[in-house]
Formats: C-alpha cells, sequence, structure tokens
C-alpha cells in the first residue's frame, strides 16, 4: 500500500509520517519513500536533504523511464504547465527535476507496496504545489479535475489540515525556510500559504482524491493534537493495526535545569528497570566525539585559549543578557553548536538502531524542540544576516536538519525544584557549577517543548523516595499498563 500526505508546507506531514514509520519500526511494516533511496549501500551516510534529493534523481530516474508509458500523459500536462506558468526559468527547470524524481520514486514505491506500506511526504500529488500555488497563474476546476485523473494515484491520501495562523508561525519560525517563501514578510506569506489552502481544499474534493482520502486535523503545537494525528493516521490506513502493544516504551528522557536530581534518580531507575528488561543509558547533554567531529574535538581546547570569549557557556550567557543582532553571533559558537547536533543525533539514532529488541534507552537530558533550551537548537531563534548565502544562514539550516532527524523520546520526565534548592543542591556537589550558569540554566528549562512525548513533570523538591515510585509507577503503566502499586 502506498500512503501519501497531502497538505499544506508547515501542516506537519513528514512529522506524522517519521512517527508512524518510527512506531512500525521494529516490524518493518511501514517505510518512507526517501528510505527506498536512502536505505542502499553506499548511502546510509547522506543525511542533507539536497544531497538525498540529488541521489534520488539518479536512483529514480529508470523507474521514471519505466513507469512513463502509464504516466505520460500526467508529465507531459506537468511539463507544459511549467512552460507556460513557472515563476522563473530556474523554477521551470527545478519543478520538471521534481517531477521527474517523484513520479520515478512513486513507480518505485508501487513496486516495494506490495510488502510493506510506503508512506511518502513529498510525492506527486503534492506537485500541486509547484504547478498551482508558486505562481500566480489562474487555475480553475477544469485544471484541478485533468491533474487528479492524470496523477499517479496512490493507495491511500492523507490529507493533514492546519489552521492558517498556525501554517504561518511556523514558516517564520523555520530556520530552513522553503525557497519561495524566504525572505518575504509576514502578509505575504500568510497570502502565498492562503492560495495553498485553497488548493488543498479543492483538490480533496476531487473524486479520485475523494474516494481514498483520511483527513487528519492539527490544530496547535501541543503533543496530545500530534499524538491524536498519529492514532489516526495508524487507525485509518491499516498500519497499526497488528501492533501490541500500539506503542512499545523504547526510550525514556530525564529533563530539567542544572542540579534537579537528573543523574541520581537516573541511577535509582536504570537500577531498578535493569532487574527484568536490557537497559542502555546514555548522556544526550555530553555526546562522544565522532569520527566525523574528532579532529574539531582535538582543536577545540586550542580555540578555547585563543578565543576564550566564544565559549559555549560564556556566549549562551551573553546572548541572554544582550540579545544579538542579525548575524552577530559567534562563528565558532555556530560551528560548535552543529557539532553537538550532529554528535547528539549519532549517539540517540545509534543507540536506538544497535539496541537488541525490547532494551530501554535511558537519556540523561534530551534535545527539545525550544529554540536557545539547553541541550535544543541554538541556532534557529536567533536573527539571521541579510541575505540569502552565509555561513551563519548555512549551519542554522544544518543545525535544524540534525535536530529534526531526532525522533521524539517516549516519555519525558521533566524535573524540576525552586531556583533556591537547585543553588543550595549545586552549593554541595563534587562539581559545582558557577551560579550564574545554574540561573540561566534553571531559567530557560523551565519550558520545554517535546512534540509526540508523554510528558510527566515532576516536582524534585520533596522526599526523593516519593519522587521515585512516583517515576517508577508512570514508567511501569506506560511499558505494561499496569494500574500504579507500590515498588
Amino acid at each position: 500500500m502506498i500512503v501519501e500526505f497531502i497538505g499544506c508546507s508547515g501542516a506537519g506531514k513528514t512529522s506524522l509520517a517519521k512517527e508512524v514509520r518510527r512506531r512500525s519500526h521494529a516490524s518493518r511494516r511501514a517505510i518512507l519513500s526517501v528510505d527506498l533511496v536512502h536505505d542502499r549501500a553506499g548511502l546510509r551516510w547522506m543525511t542533507d536533504p539536497s544531497t538525498i534529493n540529488l541521489a534520488a534523481d539518479v536512483i529514480s530516474f529508470p523507474s521514471f523511464v519505466r513507469a512513463y508509458g502509464r504516466d505520460g500523459a500526467f508529465v507531459r500536462f506537468a511539463f507544459d504547465r511549467l512552460r507556460r506558468y513557472a515563476p522563473s526559468t530556474f523554477a521551470k527547470y527545478n519543478y520538471r527535476l521534481n517531477i521527474v524524481r517523484k513520479v520515478g520514486v512513486h513507480e518505485l514505491a508501487r513496486r516495494a507496496s506490495d510488502r510493506r506500506t510506503v508512506l511518502v511526504d513529498e510525492g506527486v500529488l503534492l506537485s500541486a504545489y509547484q504547478l498551482f500555488v508558486y505562481s500566480d497563474a489562474p487555475y480553475g476546476d477544469v485544471d484541478l479535475d485533468r491533474f487528479a485523473r492524470l496523477v499517479p494515484m496512490p493507495d491511500r491520501v492523507v490529507y493533514v489540515r492546519a489552521p492558517l495562523d498556525l501554517l504561518v508561525e511556523r514558516a517564520i519560525r523555520r530556520p530552513d525556510p522553503r525557497r519561495e517563501l524566504a525572505g518575504r514578510s509576514r502578509n505575504q506569506v500568510a497570502d502565498r500559504l492562503a492560495r495553498a489552502v485553497e488548493l488543498f481544499e479543492r483538490l480533496a474534493a476531487r473524486e479520485p482524491v475523494r474516494d481514498r482520502l483520511l483527513t487528519v486535523e492539527i490544530t496547535d503545537d501541543s503533543p496530545e493534537g500530534f499524538e491524536e494525528g498519529v492514532h489516526r493516521v495508524l487507525a485509518g490506513t491499516g498500519i497499526g493495526a497488528a501492533e501490541t502493544p500500539p506503542k512499545q516504551v523504547r526510550s525514556i528522557a530525564f529533563v530539567g535545569s542544572e542540579a534537579s536530581g537528573k543523574s541520581t534518580i537516573l541511577n535509582e531507575v536504570e537500577a531498578w528497570l535493569g532487574r527484568d528488561h536490557q537497559v542502555r543509558r546514555i548522556h544526550a547533554g555530553k555526546p562522544p566525539s565522532t569520527w566525523v567531529t574528532f579532529l574539531p574535538h582535538v582543536l577545540l581546547p586550542a580555540f578555547r585559549t585563543l578565543f576564550p570569549e566564544q565559549r559555549l557557556l560564556r556566549v549562551e550567557a551573553k546572548m541572554e543578557e544582550d540579545p544579538p543582532t542579525r548575524g552577530s553571533y559567534p562563528l565558532l559558537f555556530a560551528f560548535r553548536s552543529v557539532m553537538l547536533a550532529y554528535e547528539r543525533r549519532a549517539l540517540i539514532l545509534g543507540a536506538l538502531e544497535r539496541s537488541s529488541r525490547g532494551t530501554i534507552v535511558l537519556s540523561d537530558r534530551y534535545p527539545s524542540g525550544t529554540g536557545g533550551a539547553p541541550d535544543g537548537p541554538q541556532l534557529g531563534h536567533l536573527p539571521l544576516p541579510p541575505g540569502r548565502r552565509s555561513a551563519r544562514r548555512v549551519l542554522t539550516a544544518v543545525e535544524g536538519r540534525l535536530y529534526r532527524d531526532i525522533p521524539a523520546p517516549d516519555i519525558v520526565f521533566h524535573l524540576s525544584a525552586p531556583l533556591e534548592v537547585t543553588l543550595a543542591r549545586n552549593a554541595h556537589r563534587q562539581k559545582r557549577e558557577p551560579e550564574g550558569y545554574v540561573r540561566l540554566r534553571h531559567a530557560i528549562s523551565a519550558d520545554l517543548r517535546f512534540d509526540g512525548s508523554v510528558i510527566h513533570r515532576i516536582d524534585t523538591d520533596r522526599a526523593f523516595e516519593s519522587v521515585v515510585i512516583e517515576i517508577k509507577d508512570a514508567i511501569r503503566e506506560a511499558i505494561d499498563g499496569s494500574d500504579p502499586s507500590p515498588p
């Protein structure tokens, strides 16, 4: 079965598809269409979307040639409309290349769909964006009817809808905005997205699409709304029907400010879980270097000596006191932030992929979706320099992509305590942190976002035993659905 996700940019198509794939990872019942390209010997190292698209252009072209006899009428229709209405010569070439790739990947998916469900988040139906949205040329029901009649159709269509104001907000805060929206004002972005909303509403009403349609409403950025959307896709497509239980607990993250009790509680939970489960523990706050980052790590002490004002903690503290103007933050800080993103992704994906079935990965700290928060993206919320090309803009986009590759943990325990308590605890630690650093981390750890995770907020300013009991009960209930009982 082929399941294609359609909807406006920023609606959440890719996030939903990735989460559905993740929840069926053990059985491999569902894969992403990009896996048909990426999951090949010599190509698994690729992470940059542009590089993956280039590989897809090459790999999918023979499939495009095979499919042309069946889908040639659609290709000719799309090419003719782009010839007449593409907004630029570059767009005319680039969009045609997109059509060739999408038709070729659809053919790859068609051949794989008898064994597995293929989830497509950038498919042939979404080429309607290039044909009808990214120019001001008029289109009518006749054009949409012809498009729907000719386009290679998936077995199921998941239409992801979201309010226009949410789409605009997500588009504005994206660290790597789509080329067609980059540099535009909020009103211009809203106008372009409103045109896309109208298009997909009208396209969803076309008979070939309507007969295969599953609509998923994403009304806000809440984890609960995202979770409801995932369950609707799983149930509506039948992918989750054979999953027992629907969601296996594979990763548990403990997050919070300095001296909130993470390590002490983790020690207790690791020993308790280890009696009945395979457990793997990682520290996402301090990921080890990889073969890619080993040399920069070797040189880092020298850079810190030469440029002490660009140490990560000093820059964080300075930016909190005096937010940077457009592109004024140090390049060394940006480079170090990208290194950390790469190392965290390697650590977390490696722990999940190399662990045997049933293993629970416990993580001390974890990347959140809150810009500027500890262990999360550090660049996306900062003002970018003017112009399309700059080192800071490229590093910001790379960091954002790396963090988006990291799956959300199944359970998050957000530990907190009053500032005076964390300061007192820090004063009695063997390795004390500077008071200003503890105060800063306490402030920015208050609002951490983990989309797609079950979050438990735990106050640790009480008896240690009661904290541990509450955490164990939550884990036990998530693992086996049993009623909470004393450990």
